[in-house]
């Protein structure tokens, strides 16, 4: 995982699955930027744990952006009933 930060804007690229190691790292990382920015571009899997943690970050008003999320976590959203409750077109980004 590399990450930087500027003013308002931290940003996470991920060298794996976001799973619980990865969202226990960002966790450690200072998150006073106003937006949190994932780059998902090298996952194949999104877990539960991760979802949750974005969920509660969502519910915290943080603003989130994904990158390139895998098509496990769309279905992981749907599972879970999130995709009705995330706005999905303002978190993804292609």
């Amino acid at each position: 995982m590399h990450y930087h930060k500027n003013t308002n804007r931290l940003t996470v690229e991920l060298q794996g699955n976001f799973n619980l190691d990865v969202v226990r790292k960002i966790e450690n990382l200072p998150l006073e930027q106003k937006d949190l920015y994932i780059d998902l571009e090298q996952s194949r899997f999104v877990d539960t744990e991760a979802i949750i943690f974005l969920h509660k970050l969502i519910q915290n008003q943080q603003v989130i952006r994904l990158k390139n999320p895998p098509k496990l976590f769309f279905e992981a959203l749907r599972i879970l009933g999130l995709h009705k409750v995330w706005d999905l077109k303002n978190i993804v980004e292609r």
